[in-house]
């Protein structure tokens, strides 16, 4: 049981040397992920669509 005790102790030691991020800066990271996410799955929507294309031409 002391060497639980003794994990947990430590967990909560760590948890207080991290530097946890404000609301704002959650928000604001948050936010940069969604909108790159869109950004990347439009370019790999179009450059899908494309190839697509050319294919179908070529196939035909």
């Amino acid at each position: 049981m002391s060497k639980i005790n003794k994990f947990f102790d430590g967990v909560v030691k760590e948890f207080k040397k991290v530097s946890w991020p404000t609301q704002k800066e959650l928000v604001d990271n948050t936010i940069i992920t969604v909108v790159f996410s869109i950004i990347l799955s439009l370019f790999i929507f179009g450059v899908d669509q494309l190839y697509s294309t050319v294919l179908e031409v070529i196939y035909q």
